[in-house]
């Protein structure tokens, strides 16, 4: 082996050792969707119930607006958030923005918000008191594109090693800071243009990296980076040919190897995250994805919901081109969500549709274990599933949340509300549910009958 292999399979090592370190204590909610990016803790104890006069330790106003979902280390919570500004003097428009068929001209109709000036910044809130314990502005200024109405320029969620949290805000830049709140770094990594869409792909860490996965337009320009997360500077950056999406890579282990798999509409793709090297692709999602990817018993689970109810299972470990070859294992055609991710739970996928009706297919097959598992009330689903114990929780923009009993029975088990919208996905950390309203955070514990301390 020469030299340099060797030392390529060192740092490797070494990166898969931090990365393990880092993620070990599974109390901590580092990032989006928590440990690893599957949305599960293994923790017990959460309440399943709640209320405004029941088990809401404390909420906490945050100005401004956010989908970023709340992240937790130690006695931290990490967030961030966009605060609107005075228009632009003269107006601002929106970059050219191309259409399907690569025809400049493309204005979505919901597209708004260039015209003003913004102010990002990120927060760190008390996990036991709610107390707001320092916000820094980000960045402060004119803004690079529009964002989706029902969007924000702040829907990134942070994450942190114990040590920094590192807040993206895509064309406005990636910001380390420690955990007092003082700016370590900042680096750019260019203008990152979604058709007015907005943000809202979530940076994750592999050992001394930080990867960004930076999709946008129909393909040109886009790209998947890696910076070392001491200093902010590229360590590798490789070029795609995937059109915009909102899905946060997912880092897996399989035997020796660690792949990242990144969803995209044209091809789903595992790079080497030490140095971003191809490792395999498949077939694509069709639709924009905007779900990020699950993974149970060997298989990574993509899907979308967009233009195209899609899912599909491909099996982790492959090398080179594997379209419509035997890694890709299953798929199927409906029930998936336009923005929620799905979760694997035990030996079952739960994919939940933008009106809320629950579908469980068999994670090794795809096979419909059921279907039509309906909320009890009239929901649009934004915020992503996540699990504990034996229990699924869904929440709807208008502030409820669904806790359904996973299995291969559907089951509710309780209707709860913070009775304000929520678009955030919730965070679960040392007993404590940490919900992100549209104005409050919320901390949800069991056995508390009033609210007691925090902001109001």
């Amino acid at each position: 082996m020469k030299t340099s292999e060797r030392l390529a399979v060192s740092i490797i090592a070494l990166l898969a050792a931090a990365s393990a370190a880092a993620t070990n204590d599974r109390s901590e909610w580092p990032q989006w969707r928590g440990p690893g990016g599957h949305g599960v803790s293994t923790e017990t104890g959460f309440a399943a119930e709640w209320s405004p006069t029941k088990n809401i330790k404390w909420k906490t106003e945050i100005p401004g607006r956010g989908h970023s979902s709340p992240v937790v280390w130690g006695d931290r919570i990490f967030l961030t958030t966009a605060i609107k500004g005075e228009p632009v003097p003269g107006g601002r428009k929106a970059p050219v923005h191309l259409d399907f068929s690569n025809r400049p001209g493309y204005l979505h109709p919901d597209a708004l918000g260039i015209d003003h000036f913004h102010r990002l910044e990120t927060l760190a809130v008390h996990a036991k008191t709610g107390k707001i314990l320092w916000k820094q502005t980000s960045y402060e200024g004119l803004m690079s594109d529009d964002h989706h109405r029902a969007n924000n320029y702040a829907s990134s969620t942070v994450v942190t090693d114990g040590k920094l949290v590192y807040a993206f805000f895509e064309s406005l830049g990636l910001y380390a800071y420690d955990f007092k709140g003082n700016l370590k770094w900042k680096s750019s990594v260019g203008d990152v243009i979604k058709a007015g869409l907005g943000p809202g792909t979530s940076p994750i860490l592999f050992g001394n990296l930080i990867i960004l996965q930076c999709d946008q337009e129909m393909g040109a320009g886009s790209f998947i980076t890696a910076l070392d997360k001491k200093t902010g500077k590229p360590v590798w950056r490789v070029e795609r040919k995937n059109r915009r999406s909102w899905a946060t890579p997912l880092l897996l282990k399989i035997g020796d190897r660690f792949e990242l798999v990144t969803a995209g509409a044209e091809s789903v793709t595992s790079y080497d995250p030490a140095t971003g090297k191809e490792l395999w692709r498949a077939n694509g999602t069709e639709s924009h994805p905007i779900p990020s990817p699950v993974t149970g018993n060997g298989l990574v689970i993509m899907t979308a919901g967009s233009q195209a109810k899609r899912a599909l299972a491909i099996r982790l470990g492959g090398t080179g081109d594997l379209t419509d070859s035997p890694s890709i294992v299953w798929r199927h055609g409906k029930g998936t969500a336009y923005v929620a991710s799905p979760i694997v739970h035990g030996n079952y996928l739960y994919l939940v549709s933008d009106g809320g009706i629950l579908t469980c297919l068999n994670v090794d097959t795809g096979e419909v274990v059921y279907e039509g598992g309906r909320v009890p009330l009239p929901s649009q689903i934004r915020a992503s599933l996540v699990a504990f114990e034996d229990k699924l929780l869904v929440t709807s923009d208008n502030g409820t949340t669904f806790v359904i009993r996973a299995g291969p029975k559907f089951e509710v088990l309780a209707t709860n509300t913070v009775e304000e919208p929520v678009w955030a996905s919730p965070a679960l950390s040392r007993g404590i549910i940490y919900i992100r309203g549209a104005e409050h955070l919320f901390a949800i514990a069991p056995n508390r009958r009033s609210l007691t301390a925090g902001a109001r």
